[in-house]
């Protein structure tokens, strides 16, 4: 079921809106394809993480920091990779790796790249 979006109410606007909605309606073919290419979870997919001097990968928009506080401005410093595997669009992956870059990653303390093997 979707619902109507009204950006006056919750602040994002129409674009990511959008993806929001593509990316979720690729979500089964997505996690089926990326399981069956031995992903099982966020932890196995390949990430990049970059230090405070580095320029971020993007800013999270403000609802959709997992922490909503002062101290936060939402600099995106984790970029988690979706790989190219079979069953997997193109445009299927391009829509998720745009998804995921939404994400509060940071927040949701995933170990680093280095700390992680697969």
């Amino acid at each position: 079921m979707r619902l109507d979006t009204d950006s006056d109410i919750i602040d994002l606007d129409q674009t990511t809106w959008e993806l929001m909605w593509a990316a979720e309606a690729a979500m089964p073919t997505s996690i089926s394809a990326l399981r069956q290419a031995r992903f099982e979870s966020i932890l196995d997919l390949p990430r990049i993480q970059k230090s405070y001097s580095d320029k971020t990968f993007v800013v999270i928009p403000p609802v959709m920091r997992i922490l909503q506080c002062a101290t936060s401005n939402g600099d995106q410093r984790v970029q988690v990779i979706i790989p190219v595997v079979q069953g997997l669009s193109q445009r299927q992956r391009k829509s998720k790796q745009q998804y995921f870059e939404l994400v509060d990653w940071q927040e949701l303390k995933l170990p680093s790249a280095e700390e992680t093997t697969r």
